[in-house]
Formats: structure tokens, sequence, C-alpha cells
């Protein structure tokens, strides 16, 4: 009798042993998940107070800065701050200003991005302010298509040239190839003659 007694006892310790290791190895994952998503929304490498430089024939011919940036593994860098950029060919300008935007590239990876990777897109959000030439735009949210070359929005948009103050209700569109503006109305404003002259 006693010696079942210690074997039912050794089942016991035996099978709680088991039971135990199971609900461990079950949960390890669990927290190895958790980790793992904390880890993921961390940016792979941050940049402070930053200029990216455009070049053309080995000619600078366009910035972008900010006040801090993350780039997010595999084919996006985050702006926040003070984002500006100009750009300059001829006698063409533009400039873009915003409170943050996201910068997407044809990368496979961070290695990529940083070497010779294509804009893809660039989504511009918060007093976004953009000119070109003597026109300029002010909206909450406009996004650059780099293949068509066009800036977009549907929001909002106060435009602002010699010769006019329009407010255009449902956004914008700019051909940054063609350099034309339209802007969808309903629209109101101030439209001057300057051909006319006191």
């Amino acid at each position: 009798m006693g010696k079942y007694i210690g074997v039912l006892a050794f089942a016991l310790v035996l099978g709680g042993a088991v039971l135990v290791f199971f609900q461990r190895s079950e949960k390890k994952p669990q927290l190895l998940q958790a980790k793992d998503a904390a880890h993921e929304k961390h940016s792979r490498v941050t940049v402070e107070d930053f200029v990216l430089y455009e070049y053309e024939d080995h000619h600078a011919t366009g910035t972008f800065q900010g006040k801090l940036a993350q780039f997010q593994d595999p084919d996006t860098l985050e702006i926040f701050g003070s984002v500006k950029g100009n750009r300059l060919k001829g006698e063409h300008k533009e400039f873009v200003s915003a409170e943050s935007a996201i910068m997407r590239f044809a990368s496979k990876g961070l290695s990529d991005m940083v070497k010779e990777s294509k804009l893809q897109t660039v989504t511009l959000e918060r007093q976004v302010r953009f000119g070109s030439d003597d026109v300029t735009l002010f909206t909450d949210f406009a996004k650059y298509d780099h293949e068509t070359g066009k800036l977009v929005s549907d929001r909002p948009v106060r435009m602002q040239n010699p010769q006019a103050d329009m407010l255009g209700k449902h956004g914008f569109e700019y051909d940054s190839k063609t350099q034309d503006v339209k802007v969808f109305g309903p629209m109101e404003g101030t439209l001057v003659d300057i051909q006319k002259k006191p």
C-alpha cells in the first residue's frame, strides 16, 4: 500500500511539473510578441535638426529639412517640426513648409533608403504652405506624387498671388512639370486688376 501511495504521489508531482512547464511555455511567446510589437513602434534611426539635399548633375537643386526625423524600415521617413523644402530649377522656384511630413521611398530596407532610393510620395500635414514663383497656397493637408509630379489636396485651400486672394472649398492640384495650379470651388475671394494703375 505504501508503494502505491509513493507511485501516486510521484505521478501527481510529475503531472504538476508537466502542467506548469506547458503553461509557462504558452505564456512566454505572448511576452515575446508584446516585446516585438513594442519594438516595431520605435524607429530604427532618429535624426535631429537635419537637411536633405537633392542633386542633379552634381549640383544641389533642392533641400528638405526638419527638426526631427525617424527612419521607419523599410521605406518610410517621418519628419516632425518646422518641415521646409526648397527647389530651384533655373529661374523657377518652389517651396513648401508644414508641421509634419511622411516621405515614402522605393526601398527594401533602411540601407537601400540611405543610398539611391527613389522618392515615391510625400504627405504633408498641419499648416501646409506651398509656393511656386509668385503663387502661394495654404491648406491643412497635401500629398505629392513623384511619378506624376502633382501636389494635390481635397481640403479647403487659400491661394494668394499679386492678382488674387481666393479660397477654394475643395482643394487644389499643382502640376510641377507645367507649373499649372487648379483650385477647386466653389470659390470666393478678391481679384485685382494689375493693368489699372492709379
